[in-house]
């Protein structure tokens, strides 16, 4: 939250010159309320450990070549369920405790994640961005007389279905990947303008608003006002950018086979669990920016 409403101050005092200066109590009152609710960072820590430590082992040697074939599927469904958990808590954070705010500016996200984030959370594109990447790096070139190679690159003692399993996509698989792109080309956008339309109202209101109050109690309910009505909006977003982050895992998962959804998954919690590991995070922070004068 204090992201977020660090953030509403500076619009507010761009937008009337500095004229909140002359309120402090009022900003005081109005950002100085303290969450009383669990941070959503607590349950996050805990979702990425559990996907770390135990689901991503776990589907990992339910693709090897020892391991019953019938627990794959199973190990799938399970790892698909993690992420689309995850989004139901998002979901459930957002409406049910007003945690909208500090949901769409995460304190809890590393430099390395952030990059990644819209609206909060990955970015959908990240998710077809993915599955391309099978499409497009098996599908030219996969070779089965190559396959010892490919088998030193982390396939070593996998189950022959895993190895092949993008060796060739099918004309729907291709198809349907295709479709799923053209739809987040049509929905990101129109989210994110209404998300830009939501902040510059709110700006617009209270810069308005706050010209035509003579109390200072008179400017904070205002800006409580418009606050609230923000937060609505803003709660709207977000809920939506979830939606379509659900059914596009959904859709990956309804197109691909149980083999090439395994890895898919994979792929995804590696680069999730990836972004945190420390050893890289320390890597990217010791890394010193040069200013050419």
């Amino acid at each position: 939250m204090k992201l977020q409403l660090n953030r509403l101050k500076l619009q507010i005092t761009a937008a009337l010159g500095g004229a909140v200066m002359k309120c402090p109590r009022v900003l005081v009152a109005l950002f100085g309320r303290k969450k009383t609710i669990r941070p959503f960072k607590n349950f996050y820590a805990e979702w990425i450990e559990t996907l770390r430590t135990t689901l991503l082992p776990v589907l990992r040697q339910s693709m090897s070549s020892n391991s019953p074939h019938h627990l794959l599927p199973t190990h799938v469904d399970t790892v698909h369920t993690h992420f689309q958990s995850y989004y139901a808590a998002l979901d459930l954070a957002a409406s049910s405790h007003n945690d909208v705010a500090q949901l769409l500016y995460p304190d809890h996200r590393n430099p390395l994640e952030s990059p990644f984030l819209w609206l909060g959370d990955l970015h959908p594109y990240l998710f077809t961005n993915l599955l391309r990447s099978f499409l497009n790096d098996d599908n030219d070139d996969f070779d089965l007389k190559e396959s010892g190679e490919r088998l030193d690159l982390g396939l070593s003692g996998r189950d022959w279905n895993v190895v092949t399993a993008w060796g060739s996509p099918s004309t729907g698989l291709t198809s349907r990947v295709e479709q799923i792109e053209c739809g987040l080309r049509l929905m990101v956008p129109a989210i994110s303008a209404r998300f830009r339309d939501a902040q510059k109202g709110f700006v617009e209101r209270v810069g308005a608003e706050w010209g035509r109050s003579e109390r200072e109690e008179g400017a904070k309910g205002w800006i409580e006002e418009a606050l609230e009505a923000e937060m609505d909006e803003m709660t709207g977003v977000f809920l939506d950018a979830n939606r379509l982050r659900r059914s596009v895992l959904s859709d990956i998962m309804g197109a691909t086979s149980v083999y090439q959804a395994a890895l898919f998954l994979e792929g995804l919690a590696q680069f999730v669990v990836g972004l945190r590991d420390h050893e890289l995070l320390g890597q990217f922070e010791r890394c010193k920016m040069v200013i050419n004068s």
